[in-house]
């Protein structure tokens, strides 16, 4: 079995300087935040932030793929290795090796890329629906065409890889191998089906009621009725402040609830369910606890 890899450096160093300017804007929003006093733009400039955490993990996710990227083949099968991802494709489905310059139509290729990432779906003009896994732009790049679907590579050494790859194929096969397309297994777990948007609701739930306290708060009174007697009668005044502590306990349940039903998820479905919709749940009487506690001030 040989094995080709690709040429990672052009799309790592503009990916690192990606996620370096993300982070550079993230600290000019969090000066912000902090500096500014509490108001609503406030809160969107620190959902920004968490939103903008979420697309530095994802980058990171790809330059992982970029980094473990490559090729390999033998006389029965060619498989693209992509980080978590794997295409196993038998010799015999490749109907023909075109190269990138050969390519007369348009090349589409969806979601996001950047000089020296090209990886996704995309489709080929006289190709048809195509897989990237490549380094190179579609000019550079070889296309191996099977029935249905075509796959875009960048072997560093592509002369010496449509050789071998040549001689290989004509040699034919010597067993029977299935395609497979095998991602991530995280994203396989039954922990993303429909069941989780009790979770997710959740979690806007309580973005919300930060973003609703966020607006109201320059209008608040500096001394709020945290606590209310039997007879409904406030007993207890505290710092305009501190009402952030109920949307902050709304938070840490999203967040332990979410983690410690992930980890049950598979064992005990139900005890799962439980934690995340007494999470949400817990959403719906903070809500009902700050409009008590704003009305009342």
């Amino acid at each position: 079995m040989t094995r080709w890899q690709t040429d990672p450096q052009t799309g790592l160093r503009v990916g690192i300087a990606l996620i370096a300017a993300v982070l550079l804007v993230d600290g000019g929003l969090l000066t912000a935040v902090i500096v500014q006093p509490v108001t609503f733009w406030t809160f969107l400039a620190a959902l920004v932030v968490l939103v903008s955490l979420g697309f530095i993990g994802l980058l990171i996710y790809w330059l992982s793929g970029l980094v473990r990227g490559g090729y390999t083949f033998d006389r029965n099968a060619f498989t693209i290795s992509w980080g978590l991802t794997e295409q196993v494709i038998p010799t015999p489905q490749i109907e023909r090796v075109v190269r990138g310059e050969e390519l007369a139509g348009r090349v589409r290729l969806r979601g996001f890329h950047w000089p020296g990432y090209w990886v996704g779906y995309g489709e080929v003009e006289g190709l048809g629906p195509t897989l990237f896994y490549a380094t190179e732009p579609p000019q550079r790049q070889v296309f191996l065409v099977t029935p249905g679907l075509a796959y875009g590579i960048s072997p560093e050494d592509r002369e010496g890889f449509l050789r071998t790859l040549s001689t290989r194929l004509q040699m034919g096969p010597t067993q029977v191998v299935e395609p497979t397309s095998r991602g991530p297994e995280f994203l396989r777990w039954d922990f993303w089906r429909p069941r989780l948007t009790l979770l997710t609701g959740g979690a806007v739930a309580v973005l919300a009621l930060f973003g609703y306290l966020c607006a109201r708060f320059p209008t608040l009174p500096r001394l709020l009725p945290l606590h209310f007697d039997a007879a409904g009668a406030p007993d207890r005044l505290g710092p305009q402040g501190e009402i952030f502590f109920l949307p902050l306990i709304g938070l840490l349940m999203i967040l332990f609830n979410g983690v410690l039903g992930g980890v049950l998820y598979r064992r005990e479905r139900l005890a799962a369910q439980l934690l995340w919709g007494g999470a949400t749940v817990a959403q719906a009487l903070l809500w009902l606890a700050v409009l008590t506690i704003l009305s009342a001030s």
